[in-house]
């Protein structure tokens, strides 16, 4: 069993820093997980910016990935293996997505591209200790090869030159329950890739309907049926497509939300309930995302303890 859990960071005045909350990392083993995933929180509401860019060449790449390894090493020390982020976008902003949808997908977010990427792995895995044990392709949007944001033929580049360290590389794209999964890039994928997760986003469905966020009609939503059974068959559906995947599984999710909707708690402990309808037990390999908070992992295993 092996399970790898999302820590983020957030980017400041060109340089990193930690949440408060989400330290220290000996935390994360004290709760059972085997590897941190390091990646970059996504700027909001001026708190934090974006992943510092100098251009979109290999150096550029190179010093980038060297900062970020250097900042791990001296600034977090990491105490469990992890993984690093590839920041794959110039930047991280709702707009550039809802352009490309409005323009019928021809004005494309901007990617930092192959140099960029390849001098990124490689300023990364020649500053960090013997820890880091790998790479996470961070574009969770699941038709980014039939939309063409970027291209296999980069990803397998990047896949082979991971490997060739005897690295591991992690994906962990999106569906929900109004998506066409076998219209995804997902299975295309995941022969690239150490492992997939994929997020359900039924915990998110959720959590946006109680906070009045959702941008379709509630009956719009099979996860929002109020028939449990009915409810946890649309869930079972998405896992039991997630479980024909070689190298596929699920990620656990729940974030600060459950401080101010506390029936989130129960929609997160579906997941548990949902592997257990298929498999009699959780399971073997999962990965988690928690928001920016520790204490919300302990919230879920206090209702579900095999969260």
């Amino acid at each position: 069993m092996t399970t790898y859990v999302l820590w983020y960071f957030k980017p400041q005045y060109g340089s990193y820093a930690a949440f408060d909350t989400n330290m220290p990392t000996s935390k994360l083993r004290d709760l059972g997980f085997d590897y941190m995933i390091v990646l970059h929180a996504p700027g909001r509401d001026g708190e934090y910016g974006q992943m510092p860019m100098s251009g979109y060449s290999y150096d550029n790449g190179y010093n980038g990935g060297k900062q970020l390894a250097q900042w791990l090493e001296q600034e977090v020390n990491p105490e469990l293996p992890y993984l690093v982020e590839i920041p794959v976008l110039v930047r991280d902003d709702k707009e550039q997505w809802e352009l490309f949808k409005n323009s019928n997908y021809t004005i494309k977010p901007r990617i930092r591209g192959l140099d960029y990427w390849r001098g990124w792995l490689d300023g990364v895995y020649t500053h960090t200790s013997g820890l880091q044990r790998g790479f996470y392709w961070n574009l969770e949007f699941p038709w980014q090869i039939v939309r063409a944001v970027v291209y296999e033929e980069d990803i397998i580049a990047l896949s082979e030159k991971i490997k060739d360290w005897g690295q591991q590389f992690i994906w962990i794209p999106y569906v929900n329950d109004r998506v066409d999964l076998d219209r995804t890039d997902i299975k295309l994928l995941s022969q690239h890739f150490t492992h997939v997760f994929v997020q359900p986003h039924y915990y998110q469905t959720w959590r946006d309907y109680y906070s009045g966020s959702l941008q379709k009609p509630p009956g719009e939503y099979p996860y929002l049926n109020t028939d449990e059974k009915e409810r946890l068959d649309e869930l079972t559906k998405v896992f039991r497509w997630i479980e024909d995947i070689p190298n596929g599984s699920i990620e656990m999710e729940v974030d600060e939300a459950i401080n101010l909707y506390p029936d989130l708690v129960n929609k997160a402990c579906d997941y548990v309930k949902v592997q257990k309808r298929i498999k009699g037990h959780v399971w073997p390999n999962r990965a988690y995302y928690y928001g920016t908070n520790l204490r919300n992992v302990n919230l879920v295993r206090e209702k579900c303890p095999d969260w």
